[in-house]
Order: structure tokens, then sequence, then C-alpha cells
């Protein structure tokens, strides 16, 4: 039986880390790898008690060791890149699955099981995405409530029709990403990116082929709270423009521009996020005639045993003590 492992590059509230590693542990992970974008991150010391969790504090010593003459990347999906291919180095498993924080395996049946047969292949394995969405007017209790949209297998015309005058702010039905994640086989040329790899051999790079995972799929939490949505689209407008343009899709930017024509108070910027982002029932209506609502699957990492706080209250106040200048930016006042 082949053995797989994760790798993230993090900055989120402790308890989102620990929930993704602890989650991915008890569903059969030999590692996890996690990269702390924040060199002072508070949650360091109890994931590095976590058995099975590798910590790497990014921090100048990191940069340099990894760039040394340029230091951290400006860009996250460059600074994501290059932490995946230190784990790489340094990982003992046969596969290496590249996962941002906010995104989590559900495994139908056990991963392990199809990677005999894949490694055969010379391909990546890639995970469909979900992305979770919470209905109009549900309250929220925990990060992980909710019910999971697909992606759509259209193109952009037979979005547009699917969904109306929502479709400039999704890609692929979705509000982050519809090309979901992969895994790669460690040590084999396979150098990965953020949502794709690529084989490098004799100078020369290409795009892997790919296998679609018929064991696995991927879950999205774009936004694991309104206020934590909110706050990543104020980071995400924050950044250089020439960084800007090379994250942010135009999906993205249309809803970054759909936010900053609504936000005014901390009041109106979450009327405007359920506005956009929580499926009215005539939208649920529509995506069940099309196949892309997925209601029955129950997602909660909760139930496993030294989870932290997984409150939304509880991970509000994390998220605005972690970044009290972005929390400023904002100009809404006390929380």
């Amino acid at each position: 039986m082949q053995e797989w492992a994760v790798v993230m590059t993090a900055r989120e509230p402790g308890a989102l880390v620990e929930a993704n590693v602890r989650w991915h542990l008890a569903g059969g992970a030999a590692e996890v790898h996690v990269y702390l974008d924040r060199p002072d991150d508070p949650v360091a010391p109890g994931l590095a008690r976590i058995p099975g969790c590798r910590v790497t504090v990014c921090d100048a010593a990191h940069w340099r060791a990894l760039r040394p003459r340029r230091g951290a990347p400006a860009s996250q999906m460059r600074r994501q890149s290059l932490n995946a291919a230190h784990a790489q180095g340094r990982c003992a498993a046969d596969w290496l699955v590249h996962l941002d924080a906010d995104e989590f395996l559900w495994q139908d049946r056990p991963l392990a099981s199809e990677l005999p047969a894949v490694s055969e292949l010379g391909a990546e394995l890639r995970f469909a995405v979900m992305e979770r969405a919470l209905m109009a007017g549900q309250a929220q209790a925990g990060l992980f409530d909710g019910v999971f949209r697909r992606a759509s297998p259209g193109g952009k015309g037979m979005d547009a029709v699917i969904y109306g005058a929502l479709a400039p702010h999704l890609r692929e039905g979705m509000f982050s990403h519809g090309s979901g994640k992969c895994a790669v086989p460690v040590g084999q040329g396979f150098r990965q990116m953020v949502h794709e790899s690529y084989l490098e051999a004799g100078g020369k790079r290409r795009r892997a082929p790919a296998w679609r995972s018929t064991t696995t799929r991927l879950l999205h939490f774009d936004g694991v709270t309104p206020l934590h949505w909110l706050l990543k689209l104020i980071r995400y407008r924050g950044q250089p423009p020439e960084v800007q343009a090379h994250i942010l899709p135009p999906h993205r930017m249309a809803q970054i521009a759909w936010m900053l024509d609504r936000m005014g108070g901390l009041e109106e910027a979450l009327e405007a996020e359920a506005g956009l982002h929580r499926l009215t029932q005539p939208q649920a209506d529509r995506l069940r005639g099309f196949g892309l609502l997925e209601e029955a699957l129950s997602f909660d990492p909760g139930r496993l045993p030294g989870m932290p706080d997984l409150s939304v209250a509880a991970f509000d106040r994390a998220l605005l003590a972690q970044d009290p200048d972005l929390w400023e930016m904002t100009g809404w006042g006390a929380a």
C-alpha cells in the first residue's frame, strides 16, 4: 500500500489549520507539512506537538535558504509552490497533496487504495472540487455548516444560462476555483503549482498528464465565515497591482468590485456578502435541476478527538486578533 501526505502554506487562525491537520491525519495521511506564512504565527508550537505534523516557519532564514538572493516572493502563489517543492524534498510518503488550509479531502473510499494503480500512469492525481454554500437566512454556528456546490462542466455560455446575473462572479460555478487540486508522486520530477503540476526533465517543463480521482473529492470553504471572506477580499485588494494581476482572475475582481460598491460599514458589508454568497431557494432549486448541488454530504471535523473550538464566534475573534492592521484598514470600527 502506498502512502500519501499533505502540504500547505497557511496564514489562518489556528483553529482552521489545526482542524485541517487533524482531519487529514485521521483520514490516513502519513504526514502533514505545514508552512506558516507568518514568522510569528502563535499556532506553531501546538501544531508541532501533533504526531505526524511537520511545521516550518517561513521566516527570513527559510527564504534565504530557498531564494538566497531574493528572499520571500511577493506572490502568495509563488510562496506556495516553492514550499511544496521543499516539502517534496523531505517527504517520506509516496504521494504529496497540495492544499490550502480551507480545503479538505473527502474520501468516498480510501485514497490509499487508488494510489498503486495510478502510479503506473506517470500522472498527477486530480481531485474534483465542491465549494461550501450556505442558504439565505441560514444561521451558521460551526465553521463547516452548509451544503456543497459542484463545479459546472459547461463553458461560459452555458454558465451564463445556469447562473444568470451571478455568472460574472463565478468560474465554473465556483466563487473561488473549479480546478480542484492534485497529488503527485514524490521524487519523480513533478513540480507542484497551486492547482496543477508540471514535469521537469532535461531543463524543459511540460504540463503533467492527469488522472481524475475515483475515490476522493476536494471540499473548499472559500470564506470559512462571512467575515473571513470579506477580509480575504480586502487582503487581495491590498496587494501590489502586479501581484493582483497574477493571482486574481476576472471573477475574483468582479467580487471585489461588488463588495467595494456596497461595503460601507460592517453591517452593510455583511449584508452585501450574504446577497452575493448565499443561495436563495430559487438558486438552490436551479442547481438541483442541473445536478450541481450536493446536500447529503455531512462534513463534521468537530467529531474527531482533539479538535479546537470550531465555532464561528471563536474563529472570528482569532481572525481579528491575527490581522488588527487589516481590520483597521476597513474603517468598520470595533467588532
